[in-house]
């Protein structure tokens, strides 16, 4: 075992002390709450520099270990106090929770990773629509047109296609259109 392992490994049992405290105390004293959560979050962040990413040796949820985290940033702690004036709000609406807090912090900036994660999952759903939509416009300008009256009307019903039919052609002035009803088999 090395070094960087048996330091993460000597944190665990304050990892969990404090884990279990916050969640205890998140039914009676938010200050406290806050504190155990960011005491957790103190130690998990120096688990993480010791293993790495990834390496849940405290058996809590990730969730739960990076919103303690996040709560332990240095920044955040400043940001934190800034928000202890809106607990007594919380309070009264039931609403108060750590995961509260750490709503109001302000938001992460991406990565460069994650914003090109971003682009290619845009780009990727804009081509797969082009696709779709190519392969449709192909598969219905091969129809005639009562090969593609028939389509419509299965996909949509006699409704739609006589709604179809108003738009595509309005009645001259004088002329009487008559509804046309489901078709017969022939």
């Amino acid at each position: 075992m090395t070094i960087e392992e048996d330091k993460a490994l000597s944190l665990i049992p304050g990892i969990k002390e404090a884990h279990e405290k916050a969640e205890i105390a998140q039914g009676t004293s938010y200050s406290q709450a806050l504190e155990y959560a960011i005491k957790a979050g103190e130690l998990l962040t120096l688990a993480k520099e010791a293993v790495g990413h990834g390496q849940n040796l405290a058996g809590i949820h990730q969730t739960t270990a990076s919103l303690y985290m996040r709560l332990a940033e240095p920044q955040n702690k400043v940001r934190l106090k800034e928000i202890s004036n809106t607990v007594a709000d919380l309070k009264s609406k039931g609403m108060l929770s750590l995961r509260a807090a750490a709503a109001k912090l302000p938001k992460r900036p991406l990565t460069l990773a994650q914003k090109a994660a971003i682009k290619a999952r845009r780009e990727a759903i804009a081509t797969a629509k082009k696709d779709n939509e190519g392969i449709a416009k192909e598969y219905l300008n091969g129809l005639a047109a009562d090969e593609l009256v028939t389509v419509v009307r299965e996909i949509h019903g006699a409704e739609y296609l006589q709604e179809l039919a108003r738009a595509l052609a309005p009645p001259a002035p004088g002329f009487v259109r008559r509804e046309l009803g489901p078709q017969k088999p022939a």
